[in-house]
């Protein structure tokens, strides 16, 4: 299942969200294929669910849904580390993206049982357009 699908530079970000791995992929200027996979993080086996929507802010962080989770991640994709988390009141965020006047808001949809809102939350980081 394809999912995290967001682009930063010439790099391309892909979640398989069956095997819970989040990879990059250097993408050519003109037509061409994917090259250069890497594996950029694996969502820890305490954590339920998988890898959901996601977006890349100003500095290169991936931020993504964590669905069955109850949250949504930044990762830095050069260390693979979480360096901040967003945690919901439901299980199942499904995307998220930047909005408001200065992109500073990380706006993320949810699904049911539980959800089926929007959520947001000012951060100090945001995406480049």
């Amino acid at each position: 299942v394809s999912n995290c699908i967001c682009f930063y530079d010439r790099v391309m970000y892909f979640c398989d969200t069956p095997t819970r791995k989040v990879y990059a992929f250097d993408y050519p200027e003109a037509n061409g294929p994917l090259t250069n996979r890497r594996l950029i993080w694996t969502m820890p086996s305490n954590l339920a669910g998988g890898p959901d929507g996601a977006q890349v802010d100003s500095d290169g962080g991936l931020w993504m849904a964590l669905s069955g989770a109850g949250r949504v991640v930044r990762v830095d994709p050069s260390t693979g580390s979480i360096t901040h988390t967003i945690h919901l009141p439901v299980n199942s965020p499904t995307s998220c993206t930047f909005g408001g006047p200065n992109l500073d808001v990380l706006f993320i949809t949810t699904r049911g049982p539980d959800g089926g809102g929007i959520y947001h939350v000012t951060i100090q980081v945001q995406l480049i357009l």
